[in-house]
């Protein structure tokens, strides 16, 4: 995803929240997309809450 991202200048929210699984794929159903800023890509902040890392414990689902 980030490939086919990253090729057409564009950061995602990657936000967990904004995931679903179907059909075995994992599908973005949030609606924000902006041009790409290193600072915003997956390995700058969307890694943190793809991981065990403090960001995603520290998260509270409401």
């Amino acid at each position: 995803m980030c490939r086919a991202l990253y090729a057409a200048n564009t950061n995602i929210d990657y936000f967990p929240t904004n995931f679903v699984v179907r059909g075995g794929e994992v599908c973005y159903i949030d609606f924000e997309c902006n041009p790409y800023m290193e600072e915003w890509n997956f390995e700058n902040w969307g890694i943190k809450y793809w991981s065990m890392t403090p960001e995603l414990k520290a998260y509270k689902i409401p």
